[in-house]
């Protein structure tokens, strides 16, 4: 019995360091999500015509389009759209680590999101890739905060199991699609209608009351807002070392149809740009039918002008 024990140890032992060594792999870090990777494949490819990155969910992804921002910054801006749809600010900070920053990048705008992975995508291949141990240890940080011990233990559990999933040996990389070189990384709501289930079923919700839209903009700032978890404030004081050292401008942004919150912890991060898009009361415009794809998002006008709102508010930073 002690015999078979320890063989299975050692077996498991071994697995682990195989698994290991090839979730430090370049070509596995990012096996689970082939949108992700072939947004940073490409920037791999194109980054030295960028001078910024955008990085964050589909409220930056479907919000700011990156080509108009580079025309309505006087080309002071030239940015590549790194978001992607159903991202938290975990698989954010992993997709940020893993992208190798080329020499001319000079701003960096990264959506200020809260951590909510277990409340909808915790089994998918997707968040589970992202769980390194840089990863770990924040949200360990961060749930431990919260006394939420159920997902810390999925924390720790999503690392092992990135480490001894072999599928990732069987990845395959698709055909490059429009979201990666179409109009520098942003993609409109409008042109997944057809594609995406998702995308189609939101809008049908929208469009079955669209008096939701002015409701939520009445409800959003009833009440006191929501102060940030100190790791996550840790997190983004982090993140702005390490851009001071690149000597990159960071811009942390909270983008239309987010929770408005309590950012004084933030804004004392120094070099931490705050440009804040949250409110109902100043922004009332994009909370219109004319301004909104859904309960959740902008349409293409709504992007339009939500860019160039964001260029305005860059003009008075960038010299």
């Amino acid at each position: 019995m002690k015999k078979f024990i320890i063989k299975i140890t050692c077996w498991l032992l071994f697995l682990f360091l195989i698994g290991y060594g090839l979730a430090s792999v370049k070509k596995y870090k990012l096996y689970g999500e082939y949108f992700i990777r072939q947004k940073v494949n490409y920037y791999d490819k194109h980054g030295a015509g960028y001078n910024a990155l955008v990085f964050g969910s589909s409220r930056m992804y479907r919000q700011v389009n990156t080509g108009l921002l580079d025309s309505a910054t006087m080309h002071k801006v030239k940015a590549y759209n790194m978001a992607s749809g159903g991202t938290f600010f975990s698989e954010s900070m992993y997709e940020y680590r893993h992208t190798d920053l080329h020499k001319n990048i000079k701003y960096l705008f990264f959506e200020i999101q809260d951590v909510q992975p277990f409340d909808i995508n915790a089994y998918t291949e997707k968040f589970l890739y992202c769980h390194d141990l840089p990863t770990v240890n924040f949200e360990l940080k961060y749930f431990a905060h919260n006394k939420d011990w159920n997902s810390s233990f999925l924390t720790v559990s999503h690392w092992f199991a990135n480490i001894f999933y072999f599928k990732k040996l069987g990845q395959r990389d698709k055909t490059v699609n429009e979201f990666t070189d179409y109009n520098n990384g942003y993609f409109p709501l409008e042109k997944d209608y057809k594609n995406l289930v998702s995308v189609r079923k939101a809008r049908a919700v929208y469009l079955k009351d669209t008096r939701l839209i002015y409701k939520n903009r009445i409800d959003a700032e009833k009440g006191p807002k929501k102060k940030l978890n100190p790791a996550l404030v840790s997190e983004l004081r982090l993140l702005a070392e390490d851009c001071r050292r690149k000597k990159i401008k960071l811009f942390l942004v909270l983008p239309p149809f987010s929770t408005p919150t309590d950012l004084s912890d933030v804004r004392a991060i120094p070099d931490a740009r705050i440009l804040d898009f949250s409110s109902r009361t100043a922004f009332s415009e994009f909370y219109t039918n004319r301004n909104a794809y859904d309960n959740g998002h902008l349409n293409r006008d709504g992007a339009t002008l939500f860019t160039k709102k964001l260029a305005d508010s860059l003009h008075r930073i960038i010299r």
